[in-house]
């Protein structure tokens, strides 16, 4: 699995090294790297191991063979993706059209999404991030989004008695 949101370098050969812990996600898959794509709902690009190829493989064949949303997303994912190799550092090289769908500058953040992750330019990923925040503190305030989320009135409880929870949702530094 994909866990936590870290920043890395870019160098001029567009080579960037990938999370140790995204690494171990993939240690015993097949190939010796990840799958990454631009992604259709954005400037990032989304990415993972064999599993998450073989995930978007299945909820594509689950489409009827000529409806156009199988074709859309055969194109945009299966015929987007690529297999990014690992060098003896741990560096993958981002093809040149994902940085510019991405708009990475010299800098990205990779954030993990369980069985995927994302990768980002830093500082969209740092503006988003507070915009999350900021919309999931409005959201929980509602019972009944709250509720949603199997808490109901002990999450807003926990929220309420929690100042590091609360003090996370509203981004501020703990």
């Amino acid at each position: 699995m994909f866990l936590s949101t870290s920043e890395h370098g870019v160098d001029a050969k567009n080579r960037v090294s990938v999370p140790a812990g995204y690494r171990e996600a993939v240690r015993n898959d097949p190939c010796e790297g990840i799958y990454v794509f631009p992604h259709f709902d954005g400037p990032y690009l989304e990415g993972g191991g064999e599993h998450f190829v073989q995930q978007y493989r299945l909820d594509i064949a689950r489409l009827p063979r000529y409806d156009q949303l199988r074709k859309d997303l055969e194109e945009a994912v299966l015929g987007g993706i690529r297999r990014l190799d690992f060098d003896s550092t741990g560096r993958v090289t981002l093809p040149r059209e994902f940085i510019e769908h991405a708009g990475i500058d010299g800098r990205c953040a990779f954030v993990g999404c369980d069985g995927h992750f994302q990768i980002w330019n830093a500082q969209t990923q740092a503006d988003r991030l507070g915009d999350i925040r900021a919309r999931l503190s409005r959201r929980l305030q509602d019972p009944a989004e709250a509720a949603r989320l199997g808490g109901g009135a002990d999450l807003q409880t926990l929220m309420g008695n929690s100042e590091t929870l609360s003090a996370l949702l509203k981004g501020e530094k703990l």
